[in-house]
Formats: C-alpha cells, structure tokens, sequence
C-alpha cells in the first residue's frame, strides 16, 4: 500500500499503484426474532474493522445529518467542524483501502462536506473563541488533503474545484485566530479568548501548533482577496488580502515558536499529561497584569489536550525531520496509555488512573452522564490526532516539503506505533460494545467493565485546583471574567439531564453526534493500525 503522506502533494498530482484491497461487504445488521440485531465484531482483522468504520459513519449521516440546511442540526459550530474532519479523514481511509467497493459512498458523503462549505456559520465563527476557529483550519485542510488523495486513485473524481474555497476558508481562519497570541504575558501563548481573564490554555496553544504547521504543510496558497469566507459577500477594497502561497515560512515559524513556548510552560502535570491552562495572578486590565507570567495553573485534565498536540508533533517532524518531536509524541502517548489504567493485554488497572479506568480513555464527566456537548466531542480528537501521528512515516516525497526519512527511521516509528495497537483494539471493542439496536455509539466506553464492577463507576472528584470549564460552564468570577462581563454563552453546556437508564449511555445527553463521532474517529485509528502493521 502507498503511504497516506506519498499522496498528499499540493500542486501536480500523480498516478498511484494499484490499492486494491479484498474487503467484505459493507457491514449489515442480522435480523433476529422479528428484530434487528448488530452483527458481533471483535474487530482483530482488517476485515472486520474497515466494515465497522464505514457502518460508524453510515449511522451517523443517516441519523445525524439534514441536507435541508446542510449541516448536523444538534451539532454546535465547533463540535460540526470536528465532525466534518472526522468524515473527512474517513473518506481518506475509504479511498486508500476501499476506493472501488465504496466508490458511490465515497462521492455521497464528500458531496455532504461540500454541502457543509455552505451550512456551516463562518459568520457566526468569526467571533468566537480563538480554538473554536482554529477547528475550521483543521477541519478544511482535512479536505483538502482528501481531495488530493482520492484524485489521484480515481481520475473521474472532480473534488478539485473545490479545493480554492476550502483553502481561502483555512487561511482566514487561521488569520483571525493568529491574533489570540500574545507576548505581553507569560512571554508569549494564545489566549483561549479577549472576551474573558486571560486564560493560555493547552487546547488553544495545541490547535495554533497543529493548525499552524498543517497550514505550512497542505495549504495549496490562496489568491483570492475577499476578507470572508463566505463566497458573494461584499467588502471594501481597502480591505483585500494579499496572495499567499503554499508552504508560506510564515507557517512554520509559528507552529516552531509555538511548540517551543507550550513544552516549556510547564503545563503538565506528574503524570505527564498536559492540564487544562493558567491563569495570570493579580491580573484585572490590561493596563494592570499582577505577576505577567502563568502562574495559576487549572489542573483539571481533559483527553482532548493529550491529542492535538500530536498531530502538531508529526507535523513539525514532517517539516524539519527533528527527531527531537517524534520523541516528545511518543512520550506523552505512552503517558496517556498508563493514565488509561492500561498494563498489558491482560492486565488492566479498575481504579481510575487520571484519564481512565480499565484500559479504556475516558473522561470524567463520562461515569456520571455529566458531559456536555463539549465533552463528549473530546475522546475523537484524541484519536484522531492520534492516528495523523502514527501515519508511516514518508520515503519517497519529491516534489513537497515534508521531509523524506530513512528506512531506518520509518521502520522504528512504525514499531513504536505498532505497540499501541493492542491499546487501540480494546477501545475500539469498548466502544463498539456501547452501541444500541441502531448502531449509534455511546459516549461511556468504559459502561461495560463498569456494569461488571460497579464499585468503581460513578462520579469522579475534579482536582482540588480545577475548574471543569468544559462540562460546568465558566464560573462568574473575577478569575474568569472580565469586571464588564456580558457573555451570557456557556459554549455548548446545554443542560445535563442525570435521569437514571437501563443503558448507562442514555444519561446526560445520551447518544449524540457527537459519541457517534467520536466512534467514527476511533475506528478510523483502529483501521488505520492494522493496516500499517500488514
């Protein structure tokens, strides 16, 4: 099989070998006394793993997606821009391993994303947080990406017309969200937001590094000199943009002065997994900053903030080939694993370990059905930018900048990446075990192991100096906001319904886009293992 990175070129494409992969059918359910049954997968094989992303996929754009507006109607704006990514790289999988059995499938839901170019709100985006619009970047690079693989496996594919608007979307996204970084206090870091105290927290700096070196790596350049997103939409001449090409240096320093002040803000904990971000002590106004440095960390741990990162990782290799990134990733990966609670294949910790129990990730708001729309979005990430870093690494890139490695070094990074397969595996077989009678995943992946030991489920205490942001909403506080405050927006924290169920994954907010996107993206990294380790 070709290496994902052989095909992703900017610029001229060009012929691949055959891919052809004897796959089963798509998956179908068994129907059973009068009803329907899922078919049982321990999902070890190719073959049954490849057949359960595509199903993911299938139930969630059947139940979750509205070509009337062109959009996941219960999504929110961030959580949609991650769900586009997820079907994005989906489809990537599809193309590489499936091309000719999914081919009808392939263009249905690629002409869903184009759908999305136009449902998806980037007015509304404009303003809001500095992640929520370093999503956007991700999510149409993701594309874009796409629509040079499979163009260069099916020459009838016409996906490239639409590479120009994805890209003038990236690039001013990426503009508006580069103003979030800042000098002035704790000597440099994005700010999660100017609408709030300051507050340099992981994901915000996560996303500028990945985002940034994504852009320098896949971002084809853009000519077009509209200062929106939205196609038709007038503006004043004063106000066009310049043309900026691919691979612009500018990319590239920023996701290296990023990475250089996120490793050393001293951001992780003992464990070795990043926290949720710091305040500044004494801060009340700009014109008075208390001690100017990040100083007040919030302890609180999300899985999110151990994933982004690692696409910035591979990213950063991919553009210096600096071992030193490599290195860093598989650090905190083998951090994450044993903050699972993993040991072995066949030992496994109950106790909660700091990002799960059982082997299985989790996060805290998933025992009790406390997660809002933000939570239960941020298992996905991880896998996902887990599966960008454990991509083989590229021998033969000719006419791009991602740096050509040894024989050597890609057979070490893959044998690293091999290990975490058994990891992968079983939670994959977690999750898949949550899903109901319509194939719709559940949030709680853990639910199962819990049920069998129930002493160890049930709420989980936060840090003693955390503050769950994500899932409680932003405290009305002098630590969180400003003394003028108005924002009325608790950013996806609709209300949590705790209602005793049969099934453990109907509290809260049940079965959502969002778990269903979640399982999309953790089956794409279970695909994805097992075919490099072939």
């Amino acid at each position: 099989m070709p290496r994902l990175r052989d095909l992703l070129l900017v610029g001229p494409l060009f012929v691949v070998l055959d891919t052809a992969l004897a796959l089963p059918q798509p998956f179908s359910p068994n129907v059973r006394n009068g009803g329907t049954q899922l078919v049982s997968r321990d999902l070890e094989t190719l073959g049954e793993a490849f057949p359960a992303m595509v199903n993911a996929l299938e139930v969630m754009q059947s139940n979750y997606w509205s070509s009337s507006s062109n959009t996941w109607p219960k999504g929110i704006d961030w959580t949609s821009a991650v769900t586009s990514t997820h079907v994005s790289a989906a489809l990537t999988e599809m193309a590489m391993y499936g091309s000719s059995t999914y081919q009808d499938d392939i263009n249905k839901y690629f002409s869903q994303i184009v759908s999305f170019y136009g449902g998806e709100d980037a007015t509304a985006l404009r303003s809001q947080f500095f992640d929520d619009q370093q999503w956007v970047v991700l999510e149409w690079l993701e594309a874009i990406k796409f629509v040079s693989v499979y163009s260069s496996i099916d020459s009838t594919f016409d996906g490239e017309q639409h590479v120009g608007d994805f890209a003038h979307r990236a690039r001013i996204f990426w503009d508006l969200a580069s103003k979030g970084y800042d000098t002035k206090l704790c000597g440099g870091g994005m700010v999660w937001t100017d609408t709030l105290s300051p507050y340099k927290n992981a994901i915000t700096n996560e996303l500028f590094l990945s985002a940034s070196i994504s852009m320098y790596l896949y971002f084809p350049g853009d000519n077009n000199p509209s200062p929106y997103s939205v196609p038709g939409k007038d503006y004043d001449p004063s106000q066009a943009l310049d043309p900026v090409p691919a691979h612009d240096e500018r990319y590239l320093e920023a996701a290296i002065k990023e990475y250089k002040w996120l490793s050393s803000s001293g951001m992780k904990n003992s464990q070795g997994l990043y926290t949720d971000g710091f305040h500044i002590t004494g801060w009340t106004s700009p014109d008075n900053i208390g001690t100017g440095k990040c100083d007040a960390r919030d302890d609180t741990v999300y899985t999110y903030n151990q994933g982004v990162i690692l696409s910035g990782l591979r990213g950063l290799w991919d553009a210096t080939g600096s071992t030193d990134y490599l290195s860093n990733g598989y650090t905190l990966i083998k951090d994450v694993i044993a903050a699972t609670g993993w040991v072995s294949p066949t030992e496994q910790k109950d106790a909660w370990s700091g990002l799960g129990s059982n082997g299985v990730l989790q996060d805290r708001c998933d025992a009790d059905g406390s997660c809002s729309q933000d939570g239960q979005n941020f298992k996905g990430i991880f896998f996902h930018h887990l599966t960008l870093f454990c991509q083989p690494i590229s021998l033969s890139e000719k006419e791009t900048v991602i740096f050509n490695g040894t024989e050597a070094q890609a057979q070490a990074h893959q044998e690293v990446c091999d290990g975490y397969q058994p990891w992968i595996l079983h939670n994959a077989q977690a999750a898949y075990s949550t899903r109901n009678a319509d194939g719709k995943y559940g949030g709680w992946w853990n639910a199962g192991a819990a049920a069998a030991k129930p002493k160890d489920s049930g709420t989980l205490a936060q840090p003693s100096a955390g503050t769950d942001v994500k899932n409680k909403g932003i405290p009305w506080n002098k630590v969180w906001r400003l003394s003028d405050d108005i924002l009325a927006s608790e950013r996806g924290m609709s209300l949590v319904e705790r209602a005793a169920a049969e099934d453990p994954n109907d509290r809260g907010r049940g079965r959502t886009v969002e778990t269903q996107s979640g399982g999309l993206a953790l089956m794409g990294s279970l695909v994805q293992a097992l075919e490099a380790a072939k």
